[in-house]
């Protein structure tokens, strides 16, 4: 969040000025990604409050960027957008509420809707964050990447990288616009707080008039800043109630230091509770020693180093940076680590875990009242042996030195009181992540060679599957790594080698790299579907959640909510819940627009199961990649880092949609043809006619999708797939025959 405050008081004192965009002609524009991504997903024309409702990212998000990019270049404007990166050290607490308020107010939206008052409930789902920034990261690099946009990914907070882009000799942004943070740096004299690319106009301010206004020094406006409250330290509780900036202001005036201030308010019992005068120390040092990555050493170091502050202060030296800055950081990584943060190559999750000691898990949209999720998260993606966050932390712990190796981290959950230890160093958990990375290490003739044998352009999941499906083929790729062996050097070497061993370490691909039943299950479902189709993704998470036990026709918890099945008998409504959910692991195709259709409470609880998933495999996935390079399975100094990232599977989050769609078609059916349709009666001209009809009404509700019959057509041929899935596993007994039944039960209610 900006500085608390400081923007109405800016706007009250006319302390802005509003400038023509013509007066950024030819410049480079720093742009800190998280102010301009939250302007885009609160501001009334783009955001998207249903996505709180159905799970995944907003539709019409990568649109309004491209929208923008496109003006900037009319402005010829050269945009250079810095992403946050790590988080700083922050204090875990078991079963911490915080993000609770978003979970309830998102419960009296539904019940809203529920009740029929749609307005209320969209107002509702819009109160509450639904999508962070963060959650868009893989999304806009890939925009960015197409684009040709230039970004960098800073190696903690973003602001410091910005002040060093700015004030760097070499110029390399001649602008900034970010949130008002960025102020309370010597270096930044001048801020841009929002641009109006359609109007051509800009905003900025001074910091020199703003001083002047408020009558105070450059360190006692930083004090002002840490006692309104920052993105790193809540506001000083004394001044939380009855919040006025301008009191502040006259706080810190009075007792001339924040600190001073903060002392004479001891005791109070809110500045105890809550630790206050830590936070305001560590965020203090957090602004003076900000870490950034300089651009020609390719090293992080304090802001102070890397860009001395302007006269009269003096110049800094090594010997006068704290020792202790991990307390406020984190433990120092090494800087290849920071350095594929920086480029693309991995998302922040398992670094976070691992750098920060703790991981805080946070309710999911539905709130994730269901024992079932509590015990998914937990068990089977956190604290498993082979659970992939737990592994994801062991890749990168078993490529560092002795301190990350045997470094604990614990996970912090919404629904536990005490803190749980993520074993990511326990001997079953290394011994599989050492078997798995010393396994595989192809190189490019067999690969190729695979390539031209299965006719495909493209390294993914049939691929390796497809290369392993034979202990014959199998044994080309059982290559351990050899001094005498040249590393990995092309890309497609890369992900092809990532791909086997995230296989192996989930279980699909056995320690003599030939498969087991959910590979066998996932190869034989990919025969049957077309490449154009693009069900890989989605078949992996389909057999991922049937083996996690997730996926089947119960109630969670016992409850029903709605917009789940509404018509016929009870076996008959457990089939169509079976089939909505095996659907919804689906991404529709979608129009550049808000989403536009009925909502599914029933279905936002199941996607917060397939989103966990699908994040957790994605972090695996990354881990593995980042691994290869560390142990130096590949080569190290490369160019590429962001081309393998994005070549790595589950780049996006899916929502809830197709599970929607594919319900209305067969309540619509249902309805048209009078009651469910037989096998008896499935070609008599009533039916057909009902089936025309009932593909209407697909077209009629959800305008967002760009050809309903199209994907109405390949939600069958999913549902196809997933069979074969599912009788592949249950003749290798690799799922529970009541699960199998119930599947086939609903292929026979859904196939006439």
């Amino acid at each position: 969040m900006p500085i608390r405050g400081l923007e109405g008081y800016l706007a009250d004192r006319r302390l802005t000025t509003t400038t023509p965009l013509t007066a950024l002609r030819d410049t480079r524009l720093g742009i800190d990604v998280h102010t301009y991504l939250r302007r885009l997903l609160s501001a009334p024309s783009t955001r998207e409050p249903l996505v709180a409702a159905l799970g995944g990212h907003p539709l019409a998000l990568m649109a309004h960027i491209e929208s923008d990019l496109r003006l900037l270049d009319k402005w010829h404007i050269k945009p250079v957008f810095v992403f946050p990166g790590l988080a700083v050290a922050r204090r875990f607490r078991p079963g911490a509420g915080e993000e609770r308020a978003g979970a309830g107010g998102r419960a009296q939206a539904w019940a809203a809707y529920e009740a029929g008052r749609v307005e209320d409930a969209v107002e509702g789902f819009a109160d509450k964050p639904a999508v962070w920034p963060p959650d868009l990261l893989r999304l806009v690099h890939k925009l960015f990447r197409q684009r040709h946009v230039e970004f960098i990914v800073a190696p903690y907070v973003s602001w410091p990288q910005l002040v060093y882009l700015a004030n760097h000799p070499k110029s390399y942004i001649h602008a900034v616009y970010g949130p008002t943070e960025q102020l309370l740096y010597p270096q930044t004299d001048k801020l841009i707080t929002s641009l109006d690319l359609r109007a051509g106009t800009f905003t900025w301010v001074a910091k020199r008039p703003l001083l002047a206004d408020i009558k105070l020094g450059d360190d006692q406006f930083v004090d002002v800043a840490l006692l309104a409250g920052i993105d790193c330290c809540g506001t000083f509780p004394p001044a939380s109630q009855d919040f006025e900036f301008k009191q502040v202001v006259e706080t810190v005036r009075h007792f001339r230091t924040g600190w001073n201030a903060l002392q004479s308010f001891r005791p109070h019992p809110l500045l105890e509770s809550t630790n206050y005068a830590e936070a305001y120390q560590r965020a203090s040092t957090l602004l003076r020693f900000s870490l950034i990555l300089a651009a020609e050493e390719g090293r992080v170091l304090p802001l102070p180093l890397a860009l001395p502050p302007p006269p009269p202060a003096p110049a800094l030296s090594a010997a006068d940076i704290p020792s202790d800055l991990a307390e406020v950081f984190s433990p120092r990584l090494p800087d290849e680590v920071y350095f594929h943060l920086c480029r693309g190559l991995v998302g922040p999750w398992a670094l976070n875990a691992l750098a920060q000691g703790g991981v805080q898990e946070v309710p999911p949209l539905d709130g994730g009242e269901s024992n079932e999720y509590r015990t998914f998260v937990k068990e089977g993606l956190t604290e498993g042996v082979n659970a992939p966050r737990n592994v994801a932390v062991a890749l990168f712990a078993q490529s560092l030195n002795a301190f990350w190796k045997s470094r604990p981290v614990y996970a912090y959950y919404y629904f536990h009181p005490h803190a749980q230890q993520i074993a990511h160093n326990a001997p079953a958990t290394v011994e599989l992540v050492k078997r798995a990375v010393e396994g595989w290490n192809v190189h490019a003739p067999v690969i190729e060679e695979e390539l031209r044998r299965q006719n495909s352009s493209t390294i993914d999941f049939a691929l390796c599957l497809g290369a392993t499906t034979s202990d014959k083929l199998a044994a080309r790729t059982r290559t351990p790594r050899s001094p005498d062996v040249p590393p990995l050097q092309k890309k497609d070497e890369i992900v092809a080698n990532t791909v086997w061993r995230v296989l192996e370490l989930r279980g699909f691909l056995t320690q003599q790299h030939t498969h087991t039943p959910y590979a066998r299950a996932m190869h034989n479902a990919l025969a049957v579907s077309r490449l154009n189709d693009k069900f890989q993704e989605p078949l992996y998470i389909f057999i991922e959640l049937l083996r996690a036990k997730v996926l089947h026709a119960d109630l969670f918890g016992g409850k029903a909510y709605s917009g789940g099945p509404s018509f016929g008998t009870e076996d008959e409504k457990r089939s169509m819940l079976l089939i909505i959910r095996t659907l919804s692991v689906v991404p529709l195709v979608f129009k550049s627009e808000q989403w536009s259709g009925p909502l599914s409470r029933e279905l936002l609880v199941f996607n917060s199961f397939v989103k966990g998933m699908a994040r957790s495999v994605r972090t695996l996935a990354e881990a593995a990649a980042a691994s290869m390079l560390l142990r130096g399975d590949a080569k190290r100094l490369r160019e590429d880092y962001l081309d393998i990232a994005l070549s790595l599977p589950f780049q996006n989050d899916v929502n809830s949609g197709f599970g929607i769609f594919f319900k209305v078609y067969l309540d619509a059916l249902v309805t048209f043809a009078e009651g469910t349709v037989t096998e008896a009666d499935k070609d008599k001209e009533s039916v057909l006619e009902a089936k025309r009809d009932a593909q209407e009404t697909l077209s009629d509700h959800f305008t967002s999708v760009k050809d309903t019959h199209a994907d109405l057509m390949r939600g069958f041929r999913f549902w196809d797939a997933a069979l074969v899935a599912v009788r592949t596993l249950s003749a290798d007994k690799a799922i529970e025959p009541k699960l199998a039944a119930a599947f086939e039960k609903a292929e026979k209610w859904l196939s006439p």
